[in-house]
């Protein structure tokens, strides 16, 4: 019997003041409480030999379970065989596993106790009582533990006669966690563990799992060492954000400047500066350099599909009539002056065909239908940032790459042209070196994505929004200012250079300089 081997261990090695708690498999042996020595190992000392019947009529329950099994196997037997009336069917061959199925469906009363097993065959029944050997050497009930019909515990700790003058000694193989702390269970038994603290987004319930950190939900947060999750704070751009005012501000100035400019230049519409600038074509630049400006609104407020497709969509269509427009104007400056006298059937065919509406239109119409496509196969969504900061969940807007990359390539490519073609025309004649202004407006155009995407790549945080929408205005105003405002300046300060005679003088000049 182990218990004998580890109580003569006990004996061997001098093991002195503690208290052992036996279970009903050794509690009644005759054997141990005999032992020479055992009265040096702790409180089970100076017993009488107990006979095991006088124990076993101390409490029903100790001699319960063996009647109970005895009565469960009859039933099943009886149920297997097909008793009834004082018969049973003797054509019915037994098998162990039939016996065993009908034992699980057991379900009888005895002893005012409901006898019923689980689908394990687990006993649903029973009770335990706690015996204490006191000093007289009589196993003395000190308390019981019941589950049927529920679970039920009691102890009278005044029965017990501890050998710590009635001070409760301590049974801690190792000491309780800290607060955050989880148990690391360290071999078979759970009162022997190590302490780990939870990590941050974990926490512990020591009511409920003491042994293990749970996880919080994606809506919540914790530091390490939490007890408990903290609600994450949503953070978004709102539209009464200073930030946001700021650049609705300048969204709105923006429409009005190119307004006041188109009014300008409508009334000089036939004088060289606005000819020599496009014309009509300017008109056109204008009105999507306003229309450019819608994407700046939908970077506020709580993102949503349709604010996730507006970020986006209007700035690049409108944006690339405008480059295109500008790599048309670039081009044929450079055409009139380089190229005319040589190629004059092109010269002939460009303006009989209005070259450069086609091209416009071209490339209006491959950029809405690359933006259709990309939209339709890889639709916006809206996604909750929540990587970056555990505390925190910022909206925001999951747009596939593959949505946008053929439209931006498209883009790039336009904006490649219109540098080449006006990088050619940079030695043309002063009031008509548009070429100049242009190349001077794509380069603030990078400059100025470059700096966004260096941000972007450093920052991450609910502003993206904001950088992205002042990107984009940003670039809106590179052309209003760089190309329309000079125009305009002469127009109102420097009349006498919006003639016609000036222009000529410039021409001829610039025929002598190639001339020569």
């Amino acid at each position: 019997m182990t218990a004998e081997a580890l109580i003569e261990s006990a004996v061997r090695l001098n093991v002195t003041n503690r208290v052992w708690i036996a279970g009903d498999t050794w509690s009644l042996s005759t054997k141990l409480h005999k032992m020479k020595g055992i009265k040096n190992i702790g409180t089970a000392c100076n017993c009488s030999s107990p006979s095991a019947e006088k124990i076993l009529s101390v409490d029903p329950s100790y001699n319960f379970p063996i009647y109970s099994a005895v009565y469960a196997i009859a039933h099943a037997l009886h149920n297997a065989l097909q008793c009834g009336s004082g018969r049973c069917n003797s054509n019915i061959t037994l098998y162990p596993y039939t016996v065993l199925a009908e034992l699980k469906e057991s379900n009888f009363t005895l002893l005012n106790q409901s006898i019923q097993f689980d689908e394990n065959i687990e006993p649903k029944f029973g009770s335990y009582s706690i015996v204490f050997w006191n000093d007289s050497g009589e196993a003395e009930v000190i308390g019981y533990y019941t589950f049927q019909p529920s679970i039920y515990y009691y102890i009278d700790e005044n029965k017990i006669q501890w050998y710590t003058d009635g001070e409760v000694p301590t049974s801690i193989c190792s000491q309780e966690c800290l607060v955050g702390y989880s148990k690391k269970q360290d071999g078979m038994h759970k009162c022997c563990f190590s302490c780990v603290m939870c990590q941050s987004g974990t926490y512990i319930n020591i009511t409920g799992n003491p042994y293990g950190c749970m996880d919080c939900k994606d809506t919540e947060w914790s530091a390490a060492g939490s007890t408990s999750c903290n609600l994450r704070e949503v953070e978004y751009i709102p539209f009464t954000d200073t930030g946001a005012i700021l650049i609705m501000v300048g969204a709105w100035a923006l429409v009005g400047f190119t307004l006041a400019v188109s009014v300008l230049f409508a009334i000089n519409y036939n004088t060289p500066v606005v000819r020599s600038a496009g014309g009509p074509m300017c008109f056109l630049i204008l009105v999507c350099l306003s229309l450019c400006s819608i994407s700046v609104f939908f970077y506020f407020g709580e993102p949503t599909t349709s604010f996730c497709i507006l970020r986006f969509s209007p700035f690049l269509l409108f944006y690339t009539v405008c480059l295109a427009c500008f790599v048309v104007r670039s081009f044929q400056i450079v055409f009139i002056f380089k190229i005319a006298a040589k190629f004059p059937k092109l010269h002939s065919w460009w303006i009989k065909y209005h070259g450069q509406w086609l091209v416009i239109t071209v490339a209006f119409g491959i950029q809405a239908l690359l933006l259709l496509i990309g939209y339709t196969c890889y639709p916006p969504d809206t996604f909750k940032e929540t990587i970056w900061y555990p505390d925190k969940i910022i909206l925001g807007c999951d747009l596939d790459l593959k949505a946008t990359v053929g439209p931006v390539l498209f883009l790039l490519s336009l904006c490649f042209l219109c540098f080449v073609f006006s990088y050619m025309g940079k030695d043309l004649p002063k009031n008509y070196n548009e070429a100049k202004a242009i190349t001077f407006c794509l380069l603030l155009l990078i400059l100025t994505w470059i700096v966004f995407a260096t941000t972007y790549v450093l920052y991450h945080g609910k502003y993206i929004p904001i950088l992205k929408a002042l990107a984009i205005l940003s670039s809106l105003y590179s052309f209003l200012v760089w190309y329309f405002l000079p125009k305009c300046y002469i127009m109102i300060f420097q009349s006498y250079k919006n003639t016609q005679e000036y222009f000529q003088g410039l021409i001829q000049n610039y025929t002598k300089t190639i001339s020569g």
